[in-house]
């Protein structure tokens, strides 16, 4: 068996035929130079262009690189987590494949990266987004550090360098719903953060959607927070004070003053508010059950269709 390599550089690709040439250039010279021993792992993500005949005539002259490829399109998070899965390297960490987030920033990663740290959050000190897109961003993760965990940086990260300790609690997780950040808050490892200046992208499209972010906003309150639960007990708490209270002021009214007009707005007005906060709670609840039926059902994560340069490709 070969030896392990120092890191593992995982790279989920979804329709970046333009663009794997120059990723892995520009990632394995700045390991070269650095003289990081390395595997990159480009794991294809389903994508309908011709990504993968690309990602093959890379693998064909270059042993470092390894190429996976899935059958279907099963977002970022889970190409991310089986490339790190199958990685062989001492650390891992993860970056896309548009640069966005510098590849030379590993180097200083890997500098922060001590006996006593688990994993090195790279954290963005710009935002070049619309306002609206900072506005969400802020928010989502405001309510991610003061609802979930304080140890979450105010900003996010999109890339993470993770030791073997942190690498190893990833692979104890088979859960479908799972987002990269609940094995460091579940497993309480040690971070360290390290700024960066984003780069603008030089090719392609974001394929970050709207659904996609709503969907890990999802994943990350239901999957490692109890408080979306209790906030459907407190909203109810709090309308049936408000309701008792309501009740009482009207019955003081009907007694004292005798002129309250008795109307269908004010029983469409209770209706509406009423169903309003019983769907939202309906809502709730069914996204834990469901997610509970997702996982007791057994369905694998993925499914792989290929595998190039790896020891064992064809199983």
């Amino acid at each position: 068996m070969k030896n392990k390599p120092d890191l593992s550089i995982v790279v989920p690709v979804y329709n970046e035929s333009d663009a794997v040439y120059h990723a892995y250039e520009v990632i394995s010279g700045i390991m070269k130079e650095n003289k990081i021993s390395f595997e990159v792992i480009m794991v294809d993500d389903g994508s309908s262009d011709d990504s993968f005949y690309h990602l093959s005539k890379l693998a064909a002259t270059n042993p470092e690189l390894k190429i996976i490829k899935l059958v279907s399109n099963c977002g970022a998070h889970t190409a991310i987590r089986l490339g790190l899965e199958l990685a062989n390297g001492k650390m891992g960490v993860f970056m896309a494949c548009d640069l966005q987030e510098p590849a030379d920033l590993i180097p200083k990663m890997i500098d922060k990266m001590t006996e006593k740290t688990d994993i090195v959050l790279a954290v963005r000190s710009n935002r070049d987004d619309s306002f609206k897109d900072k506005m969400l961003s802020k928010a989502f993760f405001f309510l991610m550090k003061n609802l979930v965990s304080k140890k979450l940086p105010s900003e996010g990260s999109s890339m993470y360098l993770m030791g073997e300790k942190a690498l190893k609690a990833l692979r104890q997780y088979k859960e479908r719903n799972m987002t990269i950040e609940g094995v460091f808050i579940l497993n309480n490892l040690n971070c360290d953060t390290i700024e960066y200046q984003r780069e603008s992208r030089k090719t392609g499209v974001s394929k970050w959607t709207l659904s996609k972010k709503i969907k890990i906003f999802i994943d990350f309150f239901v999957a490692y927070s109890i408080m979306p639960i209790r906030l459907v007990s407190t909203v109810g708490i709090l309308f049936f004070l408000i309701g008792i209270i309501w009740v009482l002021l009207i019955l003081v009214r009907y007694f004292t003053s005798g002129d309250l007009q008795q109307g269908w707005t004010t029983l469409i007005s209770i209706l509406l508010l009423g169903f309003g906060i019983t769907n939202i709670s309906l809502g709730i609840i069914a996204e834990y059950l469901w997610r509970t039926l997702d996982e007791t059902r057994g369905r694998p994560r993925y499914i792989i269709d290929q595998k190039l340069n790896f020891e064992d490709a064809n199983t």
